[in-house]
């Protein structure tokens, strides 16, 4: 059921397996509950839960992977050079999953976060197509929007952030699926389940974390 739930809600398999792992993991008093006595009848109960969420978990690994939790295929230290061309603010972004203020990112190349122009939207440090301009549409965020990456241009994964703080994860809604480039594994936004047809996809991206190519 959870492994339904989650890819009907676009999370891909591989993400709700470790959705899954993940929860199982923390501890009662990450979601403000008192931890339980496992003892007798409870006892029982406490061990069928975990036996059916490891199930769960085993059933999800059967299924196709349709994204990997990769740091990017480039190696890390060109990924730093690259780093050293940007901006402060720039960089904590594309290496430290920063976020910039919604209505006011530009690329790293100047241009503003809604641009018109047709073109190529690419990574800050890897240079590779991310995002084409006819799939670029306005959410009404102030972040720029598109409803579909490149192919193979982007990673999707559970964010580590939320992951590692519970607490971060209950103010967020939940655990999101963070967006990264496929190159150089820098942190591009997140997607969403609120966009438009046909994909029904919203990945919500820095301005910040690319640069704009105008098509010729």
């Amino acid at each position: 059921f959870l492994c339904r739930t989650a890819v009907g809600n676009g999370i891909s398999m591989l993400a709700a397996n470790t959705l899954i792992v993940a929860l199982a993991a923390l501890p009662a008093e990450a979601f403000g509950l008192r931890p339980a006595v496992v003892a007798g009848r409870r006892g029982v109960i406490s061990q069928g839960a975990c036996a059916a969420a490891a199930a769960a978990a085993a059933a999800c690994s059967a299924q196709p992977v349709l994204a990997f939790a990769g740091d990017g295929s480039l190696p890390k230290e060109e990924v730093l050079r690259a780093a050293e061309k940007l901006t402060d603010f720039q960089r904590a972004i594309s290496l430290d999953a920063a976020t910039e203020r919604s209505f006011t990112g530009k690329t790293v190349n100047g241009y503003a976060w809604d641009v018109k122009e047709k073109g190529t939207w690419v990574g800050a440090l890897s240079g590779k197509a991310l995002f084409e301009s006819e799939t670029k549409y306005d959410s009404g965020t102030g972040w720029p929007s598109f409803s579909a990456p490149v192919p193979g241009g982007v990673i999707e994964r559970l964010d580590p952030g939320d992951l590692a703080d519970a607490r971060r994860a209950l103010m967020m809604g939940g655990i999101r699926t963070e967006v990264i480039d496929a190159a150089s594994g820098a942190h591009l936004g997140h997607v969403f389940n609120d966009g438009p047809k046909p994909t029904g996809k919203r990945y919500c991206m820095n301005a910040g974390a690319m640069a704009f190519v105008p098509a010729k």
